[in-house]
């Protein structure tokens, strides 16, 4: 089979024949019909500062975000066949530990680091071998470019719907990013009845993205002072609902101060400063409530975003710029890194 590599802990990736995997007794191959390029395999792909913390050896074929079909299934695996339609979580669980017995699988302590596609071989290839605990039976209907972004739909809906609301009906959304998924968060919140979703980020077509995809308002941070801009154009004081998701201090300030009293942040940009509350006292008065998102809910967000699409009321087609074959995955990874970004999802057909 063809296989996209990690051949070395350095820039870049190789195109490569492999022999096709044996699934163990707890596994399936899955024959891949659709995989879509992550934020995350960019960072491994360039090999910068981030990719280091995820990819421990090579060689190792990248990505983690699929769908395809069921064609071997090992001895002990209960509840998939083949023919079966499939995706797959990410995260692996225990089913045990604290968390995992508590509804935060996606935290597992026991198997706590390891992610599919990170921590094991991908799904960049032809065929992969997938692990029954996390995989994910798909609505035959959906087309393979739409079940392939389920996972990063799941994160969207994690980070929009929160522990904390259950229902966004009438309540007024504030995104600080422009990136897939902030994009993909912008269609579940309208999708779940916010009254209003403003956008703030720094490109341009991608914004333009966030508008189709049902924001009402898209400021571009580099042409507008945003704070004036909303106290000129959006007079609610605050607004229910913070979406932090361009991963920067300016942006988590900017969250706690424009999310009212009692409302919610929602942290899903990730980076390396340190989050400071300049008044403990004057913040803890004003209930808001900050919440760190990784990954998605095991097996809630998932079950949330297939209500989601089998319902009509939300179409994530705008979100996908790019399709690529896999041999040709070269463009696809230049297609997320040039400036100005004009990428939303890029999808590879093996």
């Amino acid at each position: 089979m063809k296989a996209i590599v990690k051949t070395r802990m350095a820039p870049g990736a190789e195109l490569l024949d492999l022999e096709i995997p044996e699934p163990k007794a707890d596994e399936v191959l899955v024959k891949v019909q659709a995989t879509s390029i992550c934020g995350t395999d960019v960072h491994i792909y360039n090999w910068d500062s981030a990719a280091q913390v995820y990819i421990r050896r090579v060689p190792q074929i990248q990505g983690h975000e699929f769908a395809g079909e069921v064609v071997e299934v090992g001895k002990k695996v209960k509840k998939f066949k083949v023919g079966d339609y499939v995706s797959a979580e990410t995260h692996f669980f225990c089913g045990k530990c604290v968390q995992c017995k508590n509804g935060q699988k996606h935290i597992c302590e026991t198997e706590k680091g390891r992610i599919f596609g990170l921590s094991c071989d991908g799904c960049f290839a032809e065929y992969v071998v997938v692990p029954e605990k996390i995989l994910w039976r798909n609505n035959p209907g959906l087309p393979p470019e739409i079940a392939t972004l389920q996972e990063p739909l799941g994160n969207a809906v994690y980070c929009a719907l929160g522990d904390y609301d259950k229902d966004l009906n009438g309540k007024a959304v504030l995104i600080l990013g422009d990136g897939p998924i902030a994009m993909l968060a912008s269609g579940v919140c309208k999708a779940e009845g916010a009254c209003s979703v403003v956008v703030v980020g720094r490109h341009r077509r991608r914004l333009e993205i966030s508008q189709e995809m049902g924001a009402d308002i898209v400021i571009n941070e580099r042409e507008e002072d945003v704070v004036e801009y909303l106290s000129r154009e959006n007079p609610r004081r605050g607004f229910d609902v913070v979406l932090e998701m361009a991963g920067s201090k300016t942006a988590r300030e900017l969250a706690i101060e424009l999310v009212r009293d009692g409302g919610r942040i929602s942290l899903f940009g990730i980076d390396t400063d340190p989050l400071t509350i300049e008044n403990c006292g004057r913040y803890v008065r004003s209930a808001k409530k900050i919440l760190p998102i990784t990954g998605r809910l095991i097996w809630r967000s998932w079950n949330q975003a297939k209500k989601l699409l089998e319902s009509g009321r939300l179409d994530i087609t705008p979100v996908i710029t790019h399709k690529f074959p896999l041999e040709e995955f070269e463009k696809g990874f230049k297609a997320m890194t040039e400036r100005p970004k004009v990428s939303g999802k890029v999808i590879l057909y093996p």
